[in-house]
């Protein structure tokens, strides 16, 4: 589908979220997102590149600063540290627990909308998509399993690491120059912005392909 598509799509499921916030009935998302959680071992990371209302926000906001060529703080190197991501996914499932234990409704999806869309105000986008987003967290165990994800045609990649420079949550590694970058299937977001960006049409849903290290 085209980029054009994808945003319709977007705009779809970010009204139906604000619907539900309206109507009280915003925990019917969380059938939205285990369900797409499930199929991320055929699909990958549809749900956040497609469905997911935060990444949406997030998205809007990189590409205005985009547009301005405005910069951001990159990702501080403490919070590259694996256990503090699976820290955050701790705190979220006991947030979790707590509120369906004690029957309190707590506003969990609208604080972490608003949480995600304020940081990349001021951080890359991968501090939300990589790193704090619980979402992503859990569909990147699912995702790795992916059968169907994007990948770069040996062939035809001039290396020209464009690939790289509009991933929004470094999905697409590159070792160096010379090498044909690879993307990585359970950080890959699935928003199909390096399938638009890539000037040679290198990039989609292919044969896997062993990779240059």
């Amino acid at each position: 589908m085209s980029l054009k598509g994808r945003r319709i799509v977007q705009g779809i499921f970010l009204t139906t979220f604000i619907i539900l916030i309206g109507m009280k009935r915003v925990n019917m998302w969380s059938l939205l997102f285990f369900g797409s959680a499930a199929t991320a071992i055929v699909f990958g990371r549809f749900y956040c590149g497609w469905l997911c209302p935060i990444n949406t926000l997030t998205e809007g906001i990189d590409n205005l600063y985009g547009r301005f060529n405005m910069k951001r703080k990159e990702v501080p190197k403490w919070m590259k540290n694996p256990i503090f991501r699976y820290a955050v996914l701790m705190m979220f499932i006991g947030i979790m627990i707590f509120s369906i234990k004690s029957g309190k409704r707590l506003p969990v999806l609208p604080v972490l909308t608003i949480l995600g869309a304020g940081l990349t105000l001021f951080f890359v986008p991968a501090l939300w998509h990589r790193y704090l987003c619980p979402f992503g967290t859990i569909l990147s165990f699912t995702g790795s399993f992916a059968r169907r994800s994007l990948h770069i045609d040996e062939g035809s990649c001039v290396r020209c690491g464009i690939c790289k420079k509009v991933c929004p949550d470094e999905a697409v590694q590159m070792n160096g120059p010379k090498v044909i970058p690879h993307i990585d299937k359970k950080m890959c977001l699935q928003c199909n912005q390096c399938v638009d960006a890539c000037p040679k049409g290198s990039i989609g849903y292919m044969q896997q392909v062993s990779y240059s290290k």
